[in-house]
């Protein structure tokens, strides 16, 4: 029985990680790529950014043509974190982030899997307190055949490495 209690409970913690619970920071939208669309390749980039924090930015990308779908660097996203004081450019690492996860859902949708998830974590040291701020940077998508769908970009804070350096 403890063992079975054991079990369950790593399951609903694990199944709670991947929980879509939280709104997302910012959605990616792909359509009308056509012939185009197995290569990634959009004509009308429209990037929306977040005015209010509550609604999430959107990214539409859409029609044939020769540019990637990715999100600009010179952008503010809406996290509640405070202005680092150290020099360090926190908004072009969530985007970097961001980028790199739609680099991924891409491959893996080329390569045949049109429906999953991926995450990369960012460290910045924290200037007021002298710690490290720890942010994980989660995206899933769900594209069609053509690789045209969704991609929701959710950032969630954590202080796993909440301690001094």
């Amino acid at each position: 029985m403890k063992k079975l209690l054991l079990i369950l409970s790593v399951c609903l913690m694990g199944l709670s990680v991947y929980a879509e619970g939280d709104k997302p920071i910012v959605i990616v939208h792909k359509s009308n790529g056509g012939y185009w669309a197995w290569l990634n390749l959009y004509n009308d980039i429209m990037y929306i950014p977040s005015e209010d924090g509550i609604q999430p930015a959107m990214l539409e990308c859409t029609g044939a043509g020769f540019s990637s779908c990715r999100v600009p660097r010179q952008n503010s996203f809406m996290v509640n974190n405070p202005v680092h004081q150290n020099g360090i450019n926190f908004d072009s690492m969530i985007a970097d982030a961001i980028n790199e996860i739609i680099a991924k859902s891409e491959e893996n949708g080329q390569r045949g899997t049109l429906q999953g998830s991926t995450s990369k974590k960012i460290a910045v040291r924290n200037a007021t307190r002298g710690g490290v701020d720890t942010y994980f940077i989660q995206g899933s998508w769900k594209y069609n055949a053509y690789g045209e769908g969704y991609l929701k970009i959710y950032i969630n804070r954590s202080d796993i490495l909440d301690h001094r350096i």
